[in-house]
């Protein structure tokens, strides 16, 4: 339980902590030093200089006390009370000094006078510290009434008291700031390294270079290396889909040919449907192999315009889809129109492949993200399936029915593949509306153009 409290309270940030681990050793040594300097010299120095100033009012109270008369014996220690710096007088009746100590909670100094003074003068009835700051105004009994001593404040305690502390403060706060801009340049190419893989595991490839300590150099030359490797490794993954498909096509015509100058025979439908279902892996790997990489560039898209001209077309080849209006005004999106209208055809596709009943739906969502949702009355994809069911050549033959149409299994992972390229996702739940599958498009509004 302690442990999850701490984690709560902890900066998440990699800078936040260092920062941390950073402040909180100098305010600790902060606190000690404090409180050693009070306890330890502060009042220690109070206590001895309040203890010296007692012996020139032990000997002027005596005195007074022994003198059966107040006036004569202060008249003529008058010039020594000059010289000790201390004016010492008795009041007239009636007496009106408080009966309490008058002293600011923040006077730690004003403390240890009245500990010492409590202690060390039987004679003690009060003093006051507030009236006048750079003044102690001491109040004792005697047999002549009540005697006021006024005390310079210098002669018990120091001057400046809190100096020392006062640089002590200023100069960690200097080491501070210094050491705050030293690790936020540390910082820095971990910030960009993390910016730099985040950028691409969203399908962009952002300039960075290798800078910062040997450590964080090294890491980030191993992740520009294995950047550009994998990399190369989806050029050629294209090409060779590429090139497989495309050389293919060509018996592929060819034994069409063969296969029209032919008898109908059941033989000749069942070659002709096997020719079918090769074209259509061609061309799922054609297509899967341009969602990898996309070859146009961004341009601002309406997502409504987009979606409603798919729409349309399938509407025109008699596949009647239904679009959820929606009054909130979408904005314009930096987009890879292709590829974009790939991935939402292949949605579509999909569940009209395993649904009667299909509805796209466009929405704002939390005011960060665009939702383009397709949503189907099919059997829908257990919940323990979805995630397997984006990666590429993956077919849920139990979850999805075949005898109504099968693809080669790239369908979703070129969707996943679209999101990437956008820094969006692609969510796979429930329909709350037709009991099927609710595959949801999230984009971005802060797209990079």
């Amino acid at each position: 339980m302690w442990s999850s409290f701490l984690k709560r309270l902890l900066p998440r940030s990699f800078y936040g902590r260092a920062v941390l681990i950073l402040i909180v050793p100098i305010i600790v040594i902060q606190i000690v030093l404090s409180i050693v300097f009070v306890q330890r010299h502060y009042e220690r120095v109070t206590a001895q200089m309040t203890e010296n100033t007692l012996r020139d009012i032990w000997f002027l109270t005596d005195q007074i006390e022994a003198s059966p008369d107040a006036a004569p014996v202060l008249h003529e220690l008058a010039e020594l009370a000059d010289a000790m710096q201390i004016e010492i007088s008795v009041l007239p009746p009636p007496v009106v000094a408080a009966e309490e100590d008058a002293r600011e909670w923040t006077d730690l100094a004003g403390r240890e006078i009245i500990r010492v003074l409590r202690e060390s003068l039987p004679a003690y009835r009060n003093v006051d510290l507030v009236s006048d700051s750079n003044t102690v105004v001491l109040f004792l009994d005697s047999r002549h009434g009540v005697l006021e001593v006024l005390i310079p404040r210098r002669l018990v305690t120091t001057s400046n008291p809190h100096q020392l502390l006062v640089i002590v403060f200023l100069a960690s706060a200097v080491m501070a700031l210094i050491a705050f801009q030293f690790l936020r340049l540390q910082v820095r190419p971990i910030r960009r390294l993390g910016q730099a893989a985040e950028a691409y595991g969203r399908g962009r490839s952002v300039p960075f270079r290798a800078a910062g300590a040997r450590e964080i150099r090294a890491a980030s030359l191993a992740f520009i290396d294995m950047r550009n490797r994998i990399d190369r490794q989806n050029t050629q993954r294209k090409l060779m889909l590429s090139g497989v498909s495309h050389d293919m096509r060509t018996p592929l015509t060819r034994m069409r040919l063969i296969l029209s100058m032919m008898d109908d025979t059941e033989d000749k439908a069942a070659l002709c449907a096997e020719v079918a279902d090769l074209e259509d892996l061609l061309n799922g790997f054609l297509e899967y192999s341009r969602g990898m990489t996309p070859d146009e560039a961004k341009s601002h898209v309406d997502p409504l315009a987009l979606v409603s001209d798919l729409l349309d077309k399938y509407a025109a080849s008699g596949h009647a889809i239904g679009l959820c209006d929606t009054a909130q005004k979408l904005p314009r999106l930096p987009l890879h129109k292709g590829l974009m209208e790939r991935a939402l055809d292949n949605l579509i596709s999909n569940a009209l492949r395993h649904a009667n009943d299909v509805q796209v739906s466009l929405a704002v969502c939390d005011g960060q993200w665009l939702e383009i949702a397709v949503e189907d009355d099919g059997p829908g994809i257990l919940a323990h399936d979805r995630t397997r069911a984006t990666e590429p050549f993956v077919r849920l033959d139990d979850a999805r029915n075949r005898d109504q149409g099968g693809g080669v299994g790239l369908g979703l992972a070129i969707v996943t593949e679209a999101m990437r390229a956008h820094e969006g996702r692609l969510v796979l739940d429930d329909s709350p509306r037709f009991g099927g599958l609710r595959a949801t498009m999230r984009i971005p509004l802060d797209l990079s153009s």
